[in-house]
C-alpha cells in the first residue's frame, strides 16, 4: 500500500519523532509505500476559515487560534494518493482521507483532559478557556469520521478515546512501545546510597516542582533532575525557597507547587543556600544514561502522563521506580510489571516512597527483579506486530 504519514513539524526531535521514525521503517520492511507529509505547525496570526482575529486575540489565545489554523490546514491537505493516511499529533486525525490508521498518545491535552486544571491557571481567562474547549471539541468530532480504528500508546490513552469521543474498545488496539534507549555495558549493582533521579522536561503538568519539594524531605540525599523546559527557571526558584525554608515542602499545597503561571517566580529574589538537587538541564544521552546508572530510586512524577517512557528506561537499567496514583500511562506501566511503587502526588508521598526502597533491601530487590523482565515484554517485534495488525484493521 501507499502510506501517508501526516506529521505537523515542531521544530523539535523528541522521544515521539524518535518513535515515528521506528514505525515508518517497520512499514517499509513490510513492504509498504510511505511518505511523511509535514507541515508548518509554528503558525504566526492570519486569518482562519476566513474569519480575522486580531493580533492582541491571538496573542492572548494563542493555543486556540493556532489549534483553528493548524486544523484548517490538515482538512486542506491533497492525500488522494494514499491508500492509508497515518495521523499522529493533533489535530492530524482530522484529516480528509477516507482511511485512517490513527496513532494516538493525545487529543490537544489543554482543550480535553487538562482542561480544568489549565483554566484555573492564573494566566488564562476561564471562562474565554471554557468556550475554546467546547469550540475545539466540536471541530473535532465533526471531522473524525475517516479514522477506522486507533493505535493507542496506553491504556491511559486508550480512556481518553472512549472518555471524550466515545470511540468503541474494539475500535482501539494498544502499541507497546519498548524504549527508545537501552543501556550500553554492564548494568552496576544497585547502591541504596546513590542520587533520587528525574529525567523529565519542565513543562507543566510533568511536576518536577513535587520531586524538588520531596528533596528537602529526604535528610540531605542527593537528588539529580534531567532536562530543560520553560518552567526551569520556576522549578529552580522554588528549590532555593524551600532550601532557605524546608517546612514548606510540607506546609505549601502540592496543588499550589505546579498549578501556578511560571512567568510570576522565574528567577528566585532569595539569598542563595545550599541544596541537595542538582539540576543538569537539557543533557547528553551519556549524561542521562550515567545518572540512570548511579541512581537508587528514579522518580516520575508527571500527571496523566501519555506514556511511562521514563519509567520504562528506568526498568531496564534496573533501578526502582516511583510514580504518582494520578500518573496515566506510568500508572499503567508500573502496574503492569510491578518494577515500582504508586504514591500520593504530594511532596511527602513521594518523599515516603523513596525511603521505602531504599531503606529496605529486600523491597528493592524485588522490584528489580520484576523490573528485569520488562525487555521481554516491550520489543521491537511486539510493537511491529501491533503496528500492522493496526493497519490491516484500518484498511478492512
Amino acid at each position: 500500500m501507499r502510506i501517508g504519514i501526516v506529521k505537523p513539524n515542531w521544530g523539535v526531535a523528541g522521544g515521539f519523532e524518535r518513535l515515528l521514525e521506528r514505525l515508518i521503517d517497520h512499514l517499509v520492511e513490510a513492504g509498504h509505500l510511505v511518505e511523511e507529509v509535514p507541515f508548518p505547525a509554528l503558525i504566526a496570526p492570519r486569518p482562519i476559515w476566513g474569519h480575522r482575529a486580531g493580533y492582541q486575540q491571538w496573542r492572548q489565545h494563542t493555543e486556540f487560534f493556532r489549534y483553528l489554523a493548524l486544523t484548517e490546514d490538515v482538512r486542506r491537505l491533497e492525500l488522494s494518493r494514499f491508500d492509508l493516511v497515518v495521523s499522529t499529533q493533533p489535530p492530524t486525525f482530522v484529516v480528509d482521507h477516507p482511511r485512517v490508521l490513527g496513532l494516538f498518545y493525545h487529543q490537544a491535552r489543554i482543550f480535553y483532559d487538562l482542561a480544568e486544571l489549565y483554566g484555573r491557571i492564573d494566566e488564562v481567562d476561564p471562562v474565554h478557556h471554557d468556550r475554546a474547549c467546547e469550540i475545539v471539541r466540536r471541530v473535532d468530532r465533526a471531522h473524525l469520521g475517516g479514522v477506522r480504528h486507533w493505535l493507542a500508546g496506553s491504556q491511559e490513552c486508550a480512556s481518553r478515546l472512549t472518555e471524550y469521543w466515545d470511540v468503541a474498545p474494539a475500535d482501539i488496539s494498544l502499541l507497546h512501545a519498548p524504549a527508545l534507549s537501552e543501556p550500553r555495558g554492564d548494568i552496576p549493582p544497585w547502591a541504596a546510597g546513590g542520587p533520587v533521579v528525574t529525567v523529565s522536561r519542565h513543562e507543566w503538568p510533568k511536576r518536577t516542582e513535587l520531586v524538588v519539594a520531596a528533596s528537602h524531605l529526604l535528610g540531605g540525599r542527593s537528588v539529580e533532575i534531567i532536562g530543560g523546559g520553560g518552567r526551569l527557571g520556576h522549578v529552580k526558584a522554588l528549590d532555593q525557597r524551600l532550601a532557605n525554608d524546608p517546612s514548606l515542602a510540607t506546609s505549601l499545597d502540592p496543588q499550589d507547587l505546579w498549578m501556578t503561571s511560571a512567568k510570576a517566580s522565574a528567577t528566585s529574589k532569595d539569598e542563595p543556600s545550599r541544596s541537595n538537587v542538582l539540576f543538569h538541564g537539557w543533557a547528553s544521552d551519556q549524561t542521562r544514561d550515567n545518572c540512570y546508572r548511579a541512581a537508587s530510586v528514579v522518580v516520575a512524577p508527571a500527571y496523566r502522563e501519555d506514556y511511562g517512557l521514563t519509567a520504562l528506561e528506568a526498568m531496564l537499567w534496573q533501578r526502582p521506580v516511583v510514580v504518582c496514583d494520578d500518573g496515566g500511562g506510568l500508572v499503567d506501566l508500573v502496574r503492569d510489571t510491578g518494577g515500582g511503587l504508586v504514591v500520593p502526588p504530594t511532596p511527602a508521598g513521594i518523599a515516603e516512597g523513596v525511603d521505602r526502597i531504599v531503606n529496605d533491601r529486600g523491597l528493592a530487590m524485588n522490584l528489580i527483579e520484576r523490573a528485569r523482565a520488562v525487555p521481554a515484554a516491550y520489543t521491537w517485534d511486539r510493537c511491529r506486530t501491533e503496528l500492522l495488525d493496526a493497519v490491516e484493521r484500518a484498511v478492512s
